[in-house]
């Protein structure tokens, strides 16, 4: 063992240019890891702040179906039930807000207005099962408190974006405006927002219960109950022995529950984000093992040389081993605290969409070590292998041999079987779920596979197209550039499909980014406008259709019911919305596209089975995933209890599940509907005993001023209102969020890219090094200094354009691969279209990278005189 690791350490040694860009990286990919580990570890943090926010720490919640309040009574029967430990009581309402600041104006005096919601609680209980901070005088955990919560009529307190918007701060009174008159309240604490907020800034109040019912004029009303259950209770059976003595109308709810399913959809969401860690540990593994790779020619003859002298075959296998595990634990350790400390950054330089701060995953620590260190061992093996069988003798040649044409053939077979596997998976198999898993544990290791064999025939096909003109171009002596690389196909062809990993991440990631925004967001045929709120009344709807500009409205209840037409069994459970309208005042100003009926007859006799009831019209999702159509029954459930539909109508979704979570985000967290059921407002009464109003969907004359319709509807006090926007604030302020997450996503495929240079750096020093004697023939048989630098930057050409073929076919096969699996997994069809401006700048960020990688070398044999490469090692 220790001639084996003498030699390792001689090697490496002997080459410290090469053995520095092969530690470098290794510990870019290391930090690659452990970067996107910590940023995941990172954004759960932030959502599991979200989720005890918005969820809370309760075992049970008792509430109406709809939002609406109800006797304070309940309270004392529910406190009095075996196994309750403590009730919470809880209430909210809309409340309009005024800051008088006495001679802050020019006129005297200065007013600022808010509708804010007004929750009312009891703090000591609240701070049972919810986690709201404080504000403090630094801005951090260690500061002084400003404020404290209500305990006491008269008292409010505000959250942070409220007192910002009304100039308030602890002491200043604020004024609750009524319809019957105003009351004073003086604020008593400034309390943080929730983590990952809303889109919209959501203003929030604190009060005592008792005082929020005195400015709702609602006495005696609250909003809903929390219990926390005795130690060892089960919430689920719990329920289901006290759930029947309810009125109708009411409903009693594990959280446990509602946080198995919310865990579950938040494993699904982060799917994503372990998916494109597993790739890019893959990518990595390939980039390091490319760059190991390179002298193998080189390293042959070398270990032919020390077999001569009398060496073991077991100690030049052994001392590659060596090497690779050298190099692969050094850039390790390197890559590990460099990716803590990218991701640090990555989350000050974005707090609010990394809200729950820094968090450390060790296991992406531990993954980043192993995996560079194994795939350090994996590229060691094949020098390892060849100084195992090949003779002295021939190792003294090897530079004298070609790859034969059937070694070419054979990858090219296995690289198209490899491929054809990933299809199969995508066209074969029928099941969501099982599609799924059978994509991520086989599909994407046999796509990267695939295209990483094909990269050596796809060289073989662009070199000896284009390298005959490039020569030409070049200058070179004919036929010079082409034989130069058709003796090394292997590692001229696997450095391009190291090269070709980013550009498919970014082309990838392009196309389904400009899926989603041109197919499903951008198509969304919503109306005009919206309003929002918590049990809004008739009495609101009629006041916001009574203001200039406003041609007509539609009263929207969206009610969260249970679905099995979607989802992955074992992964997570789907919620859709049943979305509730008068259907003639509905599909008068909302255009949608029918799918089934199509005949204009048969659509308008549709929209008249809605209205006698137990009907539904579906969005095309359930219809693809499930193939639901006109004259199937669709099953819905709530609360345990299930409804029964006859479908008359099949449509693309227009998306108002999407409005409404785009104002509510953490009901969006809790339902995560993907698309729609559309039924009447009577069925939704009569079934589920919800009668209140959601959502307010607006129809605005033509010759209406938008802006001003909406600062109207702003200016209307009390009723429930939160909110309201207009279609393309909405639809700008996704775009402006996917782009931006595109974009990001960018970033890590150009560091991609970097990473691969320094694989083509290696494959060109090590092509240099091993061709000193042929290139120092060149120079003295009258060959210029140029001619050589121009040979090298050819070749790196060449690299380059095969990286690029292979990146956007690979990139447009997984971008595919992942539209599929929206289709068959949730039902959302998406057209896969060529990215084609992504595209360009990736192609021109790939040549960019490899001529880079290139220049240097190309700068090095120019300096060089034919006496010194003459000198170099013959063959």
């Amino acid at each position: 063992m220790r001639a084996a690791w003498q030699l390792a350490i001689s090697n490496l040694l002997r080459r410290k240019t090469r053995t520095g860009l092969l530690i470098a990286s290794v510990m870019l990919c290391a930090m690659l890891i452990c970067a996107v580990s910590c940023a995941m570890a990172s954004l759960t943090r932030g959502l599991d702040d979200r989720i005890k926010a918005t969820v809370g720490g309760a075992d049970v919640k008792v509430r109406h179906v709809g939002g609406a309040s109800f006797d304070a009574g309940m309270l004392a029967t529910a406190t009095a039930w075996p196994k309750v430990e403590l009730a919470i009581p809880r209430a909210t309402e809309t409340l309009a807000l005024v800051h008088r600041r006495p001679g802050a104006g020019v006129a005297g005096d200065s007013e600022l207005r808010e509708a804010v919601i007004g929750i009312g609680i009891i703090a000591d209980r609240e701070a049972r099962v919810r986690s709201l901070e404080l504000e403090t005088t630094t801005g951090k955990v260690g500061g002084t408190p400003l404020g404290r919560f209500p305990v006491n009529l008269g008292e409010i307190t505000i959250d942070v974006v409220t007192a910002r918007k009304l100039a308030a701060s602890v002491g200043d009174t604020l004024i609750v405006q009524l319809f019957s008159g105003e009351v004073p309240l003086k604020v008593v604490g400034i309390v943080r927002q929730p983590p990952l907020g809303a889109i919209f800034e959501r203003m929030e109040s604190f009060t005592t219960v008792e005082q929020l019912s005195q400015l709702a004029d609602k006495p005696g009303r609250i909003g809903e109950i929390d219990l926390i259950l005795a130690a060892g209770t089960d919430p689920l059976a719990f329920v289901e022995r006290h759930k029947a003595v309810l009125d109708k109308g009411m409903t009693l709810q594990a959280t446990a529950k509602i946080t198995s399913g919310l865990d579950k959809n938040l494993q699904s969401q982060q799917i994503g984000f372990v998916l494109a860690s597993v790739l890019a540990f893959v990518a990595s593994a390939f980039i390091i093992t490319t760059g190991l790779t390179t002298a193998v020619g080189e390293r042959a003859r070398e270990l032919a040389v020390i077999r001569c002298l009398g060496g073991f075959r077991w100690q030049l296998a052994v001392s590659q081993f060596f090497i690779g595990g050298i190099i692969g634990g050094i850039g390790g350790l390197l890559g590990m605290p460099l990716g803590v400390l990218a991701s640090f950054i990555l989350v000050k330089l974005f707090p609010e969409q990394l809200p729950g701060g820094f968090a450390l995953s060790w296991l992406g620590v531990v993954l980043a070590l192993i995996g560079s260190t194994v795939s350090g061992l994996l590229g060691a093996m094949f020098p390892a292998f060849l100084a195992t069988r090949v003779s002295p003798l021939e190792g003294l040649t090897v530079r004298a041999k070609r790859a034969k044409p059937w070694q070419i053939v054979a990858v090219l077979i296995g690289g198209a079987l490899a491929l054809s596997v990933t299809v199969s998976i995508l066209t074969l198999v029928s099941d969501g779920g099982r599609v799924f898993w059978l994509y991520v544990l086989v599909g994407v290791p046999c796509l990267l596979t695939g295209w990483f064999l094909l990269s050596v025939p796809t060289l073989a096909v662009i070199n000896a197209v284009f390298a005959p003109l490039l020569g030409k171009v070049l200058g070179l002596p004919s036929g010079l550039l082409q034989r130069s690389i058709s003796l090394t196909p292997f590692r001229h062809g696997f450095t391009a499909g190291a090269m070709m990993l980013g550009l498919a991440m970014m082309v990838s990631i392009w196309t389904n980014g400009g899926s989603i925004l041109r197919d499903w967001l951008l198509a969304l045929q919503i109306p005009d406008g919206f309003v929002q709120g918590i049990n809004m009344r008739e009495s609101t709807r009629q006041r916001i259709a009574a203001v200039p500009g406003v041609a007509s409205t539609c009263a929207i209840t969206l009610q969260a019911v249970e679905t099995d037409a979607f989802g992955i069994r074992g992964l997570s459970t789907y919620k859709t919305s049943f979305v509730a309208f008068e259907p003639q005042s509905f599909f008068d100003m909302t255009k949608v596209t029918w799918i089934e009926p199509v005949n204009a007859a048969e659509q308008q006799g549709a929209i008249e089975k809605l209205k006698a009831g137990s009907a539904v019209i579906i969005a095309r999702e359930f219809k693809v995933a499930r193939g639901l159509g006109v004259g199937d029954k669709l099953t819905l459930k709530h609360e345990g209890k299930s409804h029964t539909f006859a479908i008359v109508g099949v449509v693309t979704s227009p998306g108002l599940d999407i409005v409404s979570k785009f104002y509510d985000v953490g009901e969006g967290y809790v339902d995560q509907a993907l698309s729609s059921v559309f039924g009447s407002r009577d069925d939704l009464i009569a079934r589920f005993g919800n009668d209140a109003i959601n959502l307010i969907q607006l129809k605005l004359s033509p010759d209406a001023d938008a802006k001003r319709v909406f600062a109207e509807i702003a200016k209307i006090r009390g009723g429930g209102i939160l909110s309201a926007g207009s279609a393309v604030e909405i639809k700008s302020r996704i775009t402006e969020f996917i782009s931006g997450s595109l974009l990001v996503a960018s970033l890590v495929a150009v560091g991609a890219m970097v990473i691969a240079c320094f694989a083509v750096a290696n494959l060109i020093i090590a092509a240099v090094a091993t061709r000193q004697y042929e290139f120092g023939v060149l120079r003295a048989v009258g060959a210029f200094k140029g001619t050589l630098a121009r040979l090298i930057l050819g070749e790196a050409v060449i690299i380059g354009i095969t990286a690029c073929v292979l990146g956007i076919g690979m990139g447009m096969q997984a971008a595919w691969g992942g539209q599929k699996m929206y289709e068959v997994v949730i039902g959302l069809v998406l057209a896969v279209r060529p990215p084609v401006w992504p595209m360009v700048f990736g192609c021109v960020a790939v040549m960019a990278i490899t001529l880079a990688a290139a220049v240097p070398s190309a700068l090095s044999l120019l300096r060089r005189q034919p006496r010194e490469l003459l000198g170099g090692m013959k063959g």
